[in-house]
């Protein structure tokens, strides 16, 4: 996975303003158009908006992803949806297209009945996996890749060229920006037409019903277990806290998602760090300050250069897609005048340093 990279910052400029209200202006067309026969749309905008955030630049360069790169967040997004939801009446697996079973639902379905309950079970069948990336990278090839960018019937070209038999996409220089810039936006708005049109769907009517906790079964922070990665993270950080700096303590030390799990769901090694629980519980779903921030890059350089043995996705496990997203996620915090937690109950605002740390 890589990002297109230009020789200057001048190369590819932002989009003006008007550019920024006519892309919203596209999207707000695309989710609006009604045209939905499945949820594959809402997926694929999903998709794009969160590999800009994984990927993309701070700059207006377009951004190359992968056919596979968009099959991994359908797995990360479907998996959950595959198992029964026990709502308002009947039990099962809530119907994902108009007609027949979306093809996506079916396969993943498939492969928690052989017992597999997590994608990072999945994952740790190389061959498994990558069969079921090729198979659902068809589906997306197939299906909404070209639908997505068709609104009232005519094709508007606003997010990446099509080509049906390429096995990448890229995104028009100074998308990559907007959907970071827009994340929240864009992945709300789809993420509530997702759910309109799984509520809308006839077969769905006895399961869902009124169900409050539909969008928690859908979209919910259903985090993969991460405390096996303990060992690991406390032997990389020398048997110290990452933000006091303290000795840790058997039975009182916690793996925490460094740029919180609230913002970008990113389970990867280099976003997980080991840390006093009080610290832990402390810090919650905030960023942390700066000087926490310098020691996770320290860390990070020296043990994520190359990707652990057997990694079946060495993109993320390795430490430029990790900086990517801090990137993303202190400049919208910047950009906030959001706080960052520093300590205990104690917060500072950020004074720059991070972007020097950042810096991919």
């Amino acid at each position: 996975m890589s990002a297109l990279s230009a020789s200057s910052p001048s190369a590819w400029p932002l989009p003006t303003a008007q550019a920024q209200l006519d892309f919203l202006g596209n999207i707000q067309a695309v989710l609006e158009d009604g045209q939905f026969v499945a949820t594959y749309k809402f997926a694929l905008l999903t998709a794009l908006a969160d590999l800009a955030v994984e990927m993309g630049a701070d700059d207006g360069a377009p951004c190359r992803l992968t056919l596979a790169d968009i099959a991994g967040k359908f797995v990360a997004y479907y998996w959950q949806q595959a198992a029964p939801f026990a709502g308002a009446g009947d039990a099962g697996v809530l119907r994902q297209s108009t007609g027949a079973q979306a093809a996506v639902l079916n396969l993943l379905a498939g492969e928690r009945s052989i017992g597999l309950g997590t994608v990072a079970q999945l994952r740790a069948s190389p061959s498994r996996w990558q069969s079921v990336l090729t198979r659902i990278a068809r589906i997306i090839r197939e299906q909404p890749l070209h639908r997505l960018q068709v609104v009232a019937g005519e094709a508007r070209i606003f997010l990446y060229p099509h080509d049906e038999h390429a096995e990448a996409i890229t995104l028009l220089p100074g998308v990559a920006y907007q959907l970071r810039r827009f994340h929240p936006l864009v992945t709300g708005l789809a993420r509530a037409r997702w759910m309109s049109l799984i509520r809308d769907i006839r077969a769905n009517r006895n399961m869902v019903g009124q169900a409050h906790d539909l969008e928690r079964f859908l979209f919910g922070n259903e985090r993969q277990p991460i405390t096996h990665q303990l060992p690991m993270l406390t032997d990389q950080q020398r048997g110290l806290c990452l933000y006091c700096g303290a000795r840790l303590r058997a039975g009182d030390t916690h793996v925490d998602h460094f740029i919180p799990w609230s913002l970008h769901r990113f389970d990867a090694l280099p976003n997980l760090v080991a840390a006093h629980g009080q610290c832990n519980l402390a810090k919650r779903d905030m960023l942390a300050a700066e000087r926490h921030l310098e020691r996770w890059v320290a860390r990070n350089a020296a043990a994520f250069r190359e990707p652990p043995p057997g990694a079946t996705d060495p993109a993320s496990t390795t430490g430029d897609a990790a900086l990517r997203i801090a990137r993303w996620a202190y400049q919208r915090s910047d950009d906030n005048g959001a706080a960052v937690w520093l300590q205990g109950r104690q917060t500072e605002r950020l004074s720059g340093r991070y972007r020097r740390m950042l810096e991919v």
